[in-house]
């Protein structure tokens, strides 16, 4: 730049001379500004947490993310209001044909014989369903509402006598005897509420979109502004198709939040490529050690949440699902038909498959030394964290009752070897349709958050 400014000046003498004065105090003030702009862009990302949403299809991501919205005042616009009612309609039609499906199975009768109102009712109901089968896959495909009101109403009466048949009702509390993929807990809670739901003009309450359940199909973010740092939280979905944008989704990160559905212990899905019937929570155990072992999540803080507690305790406290049954290792020790016993094995069983050494040159040890730290109590198992005895046999029971927000440090203390970062897990017990949990569990999360990033600038 010096030298075409000298040059420029030998061609045009004093007058260009001047002129290029004044275009180097404009550069300056320029490189100035620009420079007190990307001072404040960097401060500002600083600030900015991305705090990754990840886990197992119908772990209640996309239900924290809308009660995450609501919580902080954020209004669903009358456009987003139509698409939640159209999924809520939805919802309670496949609903109701899955436990048709379920009771037949299950082999129940109908309570008053198969010419009762029920019955009639089912086939009113199954007929409709191969005569619209076309045109819903059709709506479907171009991206349309798959309901009007009208067509829903008519329906109500016999969704209505289904539901207070005794059989339906035992096949839902027994549903997971049966393939349980994409069947939604909400059906009971829209059916017991189908006397306003299935009324004209209709629109959801926040408790009913809460409620609605569509698997995530895109990239979703939802922005929370709590003292003056941003919380960005990224849901990538979580069906099995799902899990390959995963990656992509790591740059950035400060926080991984891992959703598992801790009633589905005893609930299965058929492989889409195997057709194997497999446990959905043995599943969400794999995923979780792929991904928290990999590379990508070294630095980062894992946070999570074992979800739908209310569900898991309805199926203890009923002494119908044995959780031994599908997890012979529960140890003896531990009573199936105890929430808190129940609790405490999921915990243990999901901080062990973490990898002791979070650091490349330093190779793992069959003895690593866990310190925990926690505080709080939100329907927790009297668990903080796991340590391995020096026979390596399995996870034991290292502190006091009663810590819902669990620090995990793991180290590995082998003499000679560089030391190893500490890996921090924070876990908490939630029930994501539960406004009042997730109001706490967000504060407390939300401390854990900020922290860290304030540790992470001092570091930086």
């Amino acid at each position: 730049m010096s030298d075409t400014l000298r040059m420029l000046t030998c061609c045009t003498g004093p007058s260009a001379s001047h002129t290029s004065a004044e275009l180097l105090r404009w550069q300056r003030k320029r490189n100035r500004e620009i420079e007190r702009d990307l001072k404040k862009e960097k401060d500002k990302l600083r600030r900015r947490q991305m705090i990754l949403l990840l886990g197992t299809g119908e772990s209640g991501k996309s239900t924290f993310l809308k009660q995450m919205k609501i919580i902080n005042g954020k209004r669903f616009s009358p456009k987003e209001l139509e698409q939640l009612k159209d999924i809520i309609y939805d919802n309670i039609y496949k609903g109701v044909l899955f436990l048709l499906q379920a009771r037949e199975n299950l082999c129940f009768r109908w309570a008053n014989g198969d010419h009762s109102e029920a019955a009639q009712a089912a086939q009113q109901l199954e007929a409709y369903f191969r005569d619209t089968r076309v045109m819903r896959r059709d709506r479907a495909r171009l991206n349309q509402l798959q309901w009007t009101e009208d067509e829903f109403l008519q329906l109500v009466p016999a969704m209505r006598a289904i539901w207070a048949d005794p059989s339906i009702q035992s096949a839902f509390d027994q549903r997971a005897k049966v393939i349980t993929e994409n069947f939604s807990e909400n059906t009971r809670y829209y059916l017991n509420r189908l006397n306003y739901i299935g009324t004209k003009g209709y629109c959801p309450t926040d408790e009913d979109i809460v409620w609605s359940r569509k698997p995530t199909e895109s990239i979703i973010e939802e922005e929370i502004i709590v003292h003056h740092a941003s919380l960005v939280f990224v849901d990538v979905g979580g069906q099995t198709k799902e899990r390959r944008k995963w990656c992509q989704c790591f740059s950035d990160m400060t926080s991984v939040l891992f959703l598992i559905a801790s009633s589905h212990y005893d609930e299965h899905y058929q492989d889409r490529v195997t057709k194997e019937f497999r446990n959905k929570l043995r599943e969400a155990m794999i995923v979780f050690e792929g991904l928290i072992n990999h590379v990508a999540f070294r630095r980062v803080s894992i946070i999570i949440f074992f979800n739908k507690t209310d569900i898991l305790k309805e199926k203890v406290a009923s002494g119908q699902s044995n959780i031994r049954d599908e997890f012979p290792n529960y140890p003896a020790r531990f009573d199936p038909f105890r929430l808190q016993d129940v609790q405490t094995f999921m915990v243990e069983a999901f901080v062990s498959l973490v990898n002791q050494s979070t650091s490349d040159p330093v190779p793992m040890t069959t003895n690593p030394r866990v310190r925990t730290t926690g505080r709080g109590s939100l329907s927790s198992p009297s668990f903080s964290g796991i340590n391995r005895n020096d026979s390596g046999s399995g996870p034991r029971r290292t502190s006091a009752p009663g810590c819902a927000n669990t620090t995990l440090a793991i180290n590995t203390p082998k003499p000679g070897m560089p030391p190893v970062r500490r890996r921090m897990l924070y876990r908490h017990f939630t029930t994501a349709v539960d406004r009042r949990n997730i109001e706490t569990v967000f504060h407390a999360m939300q401390d854990t958050v900020l922290q860290i990033n304030l540790r992470r600038i001092m570091m930086s």
